[in-house]
């Protein structure tokens, strides 16, 4: 990101359930002497045939409700059966995303956080219940994505246009297009144009440095009451369209060089925890940050604007 000073502005889901079934059909041998019908038919290692239905085990039959948020971070419950049986509920997926968190509630009854759907996209997915034993049972679009608050707003616009510029409406600045696309994005949020913040680039060629120089727009968010700077030691914090702010070089005190958008928190296994972003220039969808800073950017650092 380039820096300068500033200048004047001139379906619902099926309810019929869908079953797992346990494979093994108990069948008795039937042992049969001579000819004659009344043979030794109750000898030993002999009985009637078996012929009754296989068991059913899970049976899934709603999610309410049925839709949410594209970030996902809602509870929802999932409906159905067998949920308390002899093989434990492993996971729960909404499509190919794993839910972050559930809860057995009883037999019949699941609580489960939603995950994001997959690059923010609107659409109807499967749900699946895994058992511990590798079974699994499937609710065909038995949840739909919606674009439904402002960061789902913010991350669809982000993963529609990430890669096929919105250049009709925006342009691209040549020397780096990082801030113009977050803030392109910032307005599917929600947010509106004034005169310190504001960009004709494609239509006139005027726009203010706030919307695509680092340190200006770096002081443009840290002067709105809706965003809280956070450190990179505060990662815990930083959530899904939070606004990352890059200093490739922070021994040379110069300031901002490069900015993403927050695309994926994700906590690890020994308690850290990764981030991902969305941004142009590199154009990604899910760049490591940590990896930015140590092996793109070696000795680079980060802070971010939590978006209220």
């Amino acid at each position: 990101m380039p820096r300068s000073s500033t200048r004047r502005p001139s379906a619902r889901p099926s309810r019929r359930p869908l079953t797992l079934l346990v494979s093994a059909l108990a069948v008795a041998s039937l042992a049969l002497t001579g000819c004659a019908a009344g043979g030794s038919a109750g000898a030993a290692g002999s009985g009637s045939a078996d012929s009754a239905a296989a068991d059913v085990r899970v049976a899934l039959e709603a999610v309410s409700p049925a839709t949410g948020s594209l970030a996902g971070g809602a509870e929802v419950t999932v409906q159905g059966s067998g949920f308390d049986g002899d093989s434990p509920v492993s996971a729960v997926r909404f499509g190919t995303e794993a839910a972050p968190a559930f809860t057995v509630v009883d037999d019949r009854t699941l609580t489960v956080v939603t995950p994001a759907s997959v690059d923010f996209a609107v659409a109807a997915v499967p749900v699946t219940v895994a058992l511990e034993d590798g079974s699994e049972v499937v609710l065909d679009g038995g949840f739909g994505y919606e674009v439904q608050t402002p960061v789902d707003s913010q991350m669809n616009y982000a993963f529609t246009y990430w890669k096929d510029y919105n250049l009709a409406e925006w342009g691209q600045f040549p020397d780096n297009d990082c801030g113009n696309f977050v803030n392109q994005a910032m307005l599917a949020r929600g947010w509106v144009q004034d005169e310190n913040w504001y960009s004709d680039y494609a239509t006139t060629g005027d726009y203010s440095y706030s919307w695509i120089r680092g340190n200006q727009m770096d002081a443009y968010y840290a002067s709105r009451p809706d965003t809280t700077r956070l450190e990179i030691t505060q990662r815990d914090q930083v959530k899904i369209g939070d606004v990352v702010m890059f200093d490739w070089d922070p021994q040379n005190d110069n300031g901002v060089d490069h900015t993403m958008i927050v695309s994926k928190v994700t906590p690890n296994l020994d308690g850290t925890i990764a981030i991902k972003m969305v941004g142009h220039t590199l154009d990604a969808q899910y760049r490591d940050l940590d990896t930015a800073i140590t092996v793109e950017k070696p000795g680079g650092t980060a802070h971010f604007w939590s978006i209220a």
